[in-house]
């Protein structure tokens, strides 16, 4: 975990913009066949990794985030680099990309070096690449607290706004919020603002998945209420985010008309 940015050309740990590219031709090789992939450029994950030797079992925590604290300019050559590789390589699936400051979609237009005035030179020869958005509901968009106190409806207007304009879809890929009752209005809105403007061609509630147990990565103040993984609970072993915030709010709101076939696509597939 060296912090290191992606094309940073004055950090020796750093991976270079080509390689980056490199990696991503190589990957898609591997899954050109496969209509149902969605290429997402980068991501926040931790990915563990488990090495063996005579002494001791170690666990190794690769973190790779969203672009931040970096210029936009270098953003949009990584992500250019990835795109380019990946058609390269025969690959036509959807790509997601992300853009600047955690790519947060209040914030795509906000500050210095935004990233609505950068991103837009993005280019896909098949024009078939989204930009990847996260939008969390609290009060400084981090997913960490309990209030929710941002509706989305508001603060992803100016982005909605930019991808209309410059012809382009989005994907919320991450947002979420706690079971509190007050958060309830603020879920409904942001997943019904997706549904009314069709440049949200999709979107992932955070967090979801065995691995997680009763931790709540989203939106939790510091509690144990379990993920939305069916049948999770919470530490004190009460219903758990899958019953208090997916059953009760987000399935009742799912589209009604799902894409199955085809290839993945910002239209939607067949």
């Amino acid at each position: 975990m060296t912090g290191s940015v992606i094309g940073n050309s004055s950090d020796s740990k750093a991976a270079t913009t080509a390689q980056f590219g490199a990696f991503w031709g190589e990957l898609a090789r591997r899954f050109v066949d496969n209509p149902k992939v969605i290429f997402g450029l980068m991501n926040e994950v931790c990915i563990p990794f488990w090495t063996s030797d005579r002494r001791a079992r170690r666990e190794v925590i690769a973190n790779i985030e969203q672009p931040h604290d970096m210029p936009t300019s270098l953003v949009l050559a990584n992500d250019q680099a990835a795109i380019d590789a990946i058609r390269n390589a025969g690959a036509k699936q959807l790509i997601i990309a992300p853009g600047n400051s955690w790519t947060g979609g209040h914030s795509w237009m906000e500050g210095s070096d935004p990233s609505g005035a950068t991103m837009y030179k993005i280019k896909d020869p098949l024009n078939n690449t989204a930009f990847d958005i996260h939008e969390y509901l609290d009060t400084d968009y981090s997913g960490s607290h309990q209030e929710c106190v941002n509706l989305a409806s508001t603060k992803l207007a100016p982005v909605t706004a930019w991808l209309k304009k410059y012809g382009f879809k989005a994907m919320i890929t991450e947002f979420g919020a706690s079971p509190l009752a007050s958060c309830n209005t603020y879920v409904t809105d942001i997943l019904d603002y997706m549904a009314t403007n069709d440049v949200y061609i999709g979107w992932t509630a955070w967090a979801a998945g065995p691995m997680w147990g009763t931790r709540s990565p989203c939106c939790n103040g510091n509690k144990d209420f379990g993920s939305l993984e069916p049948d999770s609970t919470a530490s004190d072993g009460s219903p758990g985010l899958y019953t208090t915030l997916w059953v009760d709010q987000i399935q009742k709101l799912l589209p009604t008309t799902l894409v199955w076939s085809g290839m993945s696509s910002v239209t939607g597939g067949i």
